[in-house]
C-alpha cells in the first residue's frame, strides 16, 4: 500500500513541474494571464523561503536545498510509520509538494510561482501548485491530529 503513496508522490511533483513549464511558456511579453477578476497567472522567481523571506542570505540555496531535503527525508519515515490513510495522504502531498519546489531550487535556483490571488488593492503572494499541495498537506494533518483524533474519535469511545 506504501508503494501506492510513493506513486503519488512521483505524480504530484511531475504535476507541479508541469504546470511550472507550461504556465512559463504561456505568459506573454505582458507578464501575466488573468484568469478572472482575483486570480492571475504571473511570473515570479523566489529565491527565498515562504514569502520571499531570507532571499539575501549567503548560500541560501544550498542551505534551503539540504533543510528541505532533510524534512523530506523526515517525512518519508513518518509516512512509512503511520497507520490510516488520511495521516498517509497528508504527508504524501507535502512530500510531493516539498519535492516540486527542490527541483526548482536545484535546477533554477528560485522557486518558480505564477498563481496570483488578490481582491482589489488586498493580494496574497505569488504561489505554485507545490505550495498548495503542501499546505492541503498540513490542512489535512492538522484536521486528524487536532479534530479527528481529538474530538470525534473521542465521542466515538466515550459512546462505546
Amino acid at each position: 500500500m506504501k508503494k501506492l503513496y510513493l506513486l503519488v508522490i512521483i505524480i504530484i511533483a511531475f504535476a507541479d513541474q508541469a504546470s511550472k513549464l507550461y504556465v512559463n511558456a504561456l505568459i506573454d511579453e505582458e507578464g501575466y494571464i488573468e484568469i478572472c477578476s482575483f486570480i492571475k497567472l504571473i511570473e515570479v522567481w523566489n529565491s527565498g523561503i515562504s514569502f520571499g523571506l531570507f532571499s539575501t542570505l549567503p548560500y541560501r540555496d544550498l542551505l534551503f536545498s539540504v533543510f528541505a531535503i532533510i524534512i523530506i527525508n523526515i517525512l518519508l519515515y513518518l509516512l512509512y510509520q503511520a497507520n490510516d490513510r488520511l495521516t498517509c495522504i497528508g504527508f504524501t502531498l507535502m512530500i510531493g509538494g516539498a519535492i516540486g519546489n527542490v527541483v526548482d531550487r536545484i535546477y533554477w535556483k528560485a522557486v518558480y510561482d505564477f498563481i496570483h490571488f488578490h481582491i482589489g488593492d488586498w493580494y496574497w503572494p505569488a504561489f505554485n501548485l507545490a505550495d498548495c499541495y503542501i499546505a492541503g498537506g498540513m490542512l489535512i494533518l492538522m484536521y486528524k491530529w487536532y479534530i479527528y483524533d481529538t474530538f470525534i474519535c473521542q465521542r466515538h469511545k466515550a459512546i462505546d
